[in-house]
């Protein structure tokens, strides 16, 4: 072992048993020869495997409780990612890397819900109609703060996709804080095959036509048009476009959206670490309309919603309202592991086709308008809606 290494478990001891006096713990504090210095290599220096392997060979002659495989490979992986200093990064086990690919290819397995993050707090942004979640009585701003009895201080939403996601007919029970009740509700949900609304369509009056979607996911682009089509078909002269409490998803999806609406032209540029990698992402030329288009976004629409929404804006080709979005610019890429699984991490950050950085600052509408999250899903409250299906009206 190195004289760092011992120098810094040796001041950790020292502290744990000044702390232990009031706790009423025990340490044992011997230094146990595992293995000893490693051949040929500075006793200050190690690589990260020669690291790994020390720590792993003290854990199998001591721990208590030892580590299997599984869970040991797992540890290691997160702990990697944890250096990176990057916030998106994620390891996907095989399960957890199935739950992913079945949610972009637009049907999974769960409850029902959208899910986003608030200083290490999971909360419920969407609650889809006709699903467990909904007859349950979840709502959207619910606090996710327990899973099936498992409390954490700060959840990750991998892990609450993880947890709350399973196999069809099986039972979840979540913990809900919600704004107005003194202690958590516990709801019990079944989980089912989720059908996922990727849109929703309708006519307002008889020339505005209304979409909304929900995620960016392989089906979106082809869905985004065939509403279109539908639509314009019933006699809309106009759209209100709603992004708003849309997550992201596939980078490709939200070109295929952005191709929808623009003829010509970059829809978004990867902005990746070495000089000379930048990626430009550009419009098929397949638009399926012309028409005037109003588009809807909030405070949860992020990610490839943004993509869409900070190049119709820089195109002048829609007017946007609602708030300003949540400001993720940053591309993540998901590579398969050859045991199993997958990790996710951020590459690089997007620009619009002006150049503007999205990250930490968001899409700021043309209108602002400020609502309560709560009462979004009323159309007669819902005031973002409503000030958006008065602005399309001035275009027609």
């Amino acid at each position: 072992m190195s004289r760092v290494l011992k120098y810094v478990i040796g001041a950790v001891l020292v502290l744990a048993l000044a702390v232990g006096a009031f706790a009423g713990g025990v340490l044992f504090d011997r230094m146990v020869p595992v293995g000893g210095a490693i051949p040929g290599v500075p006793e200050t220096t190690a690589t990260p495997e020669q690291a790994a392997s020390e720590v792993q060979r003290i854990i199998n002659a001591e721990a208590l409780k030892p580590s299997d495989e599984t869970s040991l490979t797992a540890g290691v992986i997160k702990g990697m990612l944890e250096s990176l200093d990057d916030p998106y990064a994620a390891y996907f086990d095989k399960q957890h890397y199935q739950y992913f690919n079945e949610q972009t290819s637009g049907e999974f397995y769960g409850i029902g819900i959208t899910i986003s993050d608030k200083e290490g707090r999971a909360y419920v942004v969407t609650v889809l109609d006709k699903t467990p979640a909904k007859a349950a009585g979840l709502k959207a701003g619910d606090v996710i703060v327990s899973i099936d009895g498992v409390t954490r201080d700060k959840w990750d939403v991998d892990e609450v996709v993880k947890r709350v996601r399973g196999p069809v007919g099986t039972t979840v029970k979540l913990g809900i804080e919600r704004k107005g009740s003194a202690k958590p509700i516990v709801f019990s949900i079944k989980r089912a095959k989720i059908d996922v609304p990727n849109v929703e369509q309708a006519m307002v009056g008889k020339d505005v036509g209304y979409i909304r979607l929900y995620s960016f996911n392989q089906r979106s682009g082809g869905d985004v048009a065939k509403a279109i089509e539908d639509l314009t078909k019933k006699g809309a002269k106009g759209f209100v476009f709603d992004l708003r409490d849309n997550p992201g998803g596939l980078l490709s999806a939200s070109v295929d959206v952005t191709s929808l609406f623009v003829k010509d032209g970059v829809v978004v540029t990867v902005d990746g670490r070495a000089a000379g990698t930048d990626e430009t992402y550009r419009v098929s030329g397949d638009v399926a309309t012309n028409a005037p288009l109003v588009l809807l976004v909030n405070e949860n629409s992020a990610s490839a919603s943004e993509i869409v929404a900070g190049a119709l804006q820089d195109y002048k080709r829609a007017t946007i309202v609602g708030v300003t979005s949540f400001g993720k610019g940053s591309v993540q890429q998901l590579e398969k592991l050859s045991f199993g699984g997958a990790v996710k991490l951020t590459i690089a950050h997007y620009l619009t086709p002006k150049g503007r950085v999205i990250d930490k600052k968001g899409v700021v509408p043309e209108i602002v308008v400020k609502m309560d999250a709560a009462k979004q899903a009323e159309k007669a409250t819902d005031t973002q809606y409503q000030r958006a299906i008065e602005e399309i009206r001035t275009k027609l």
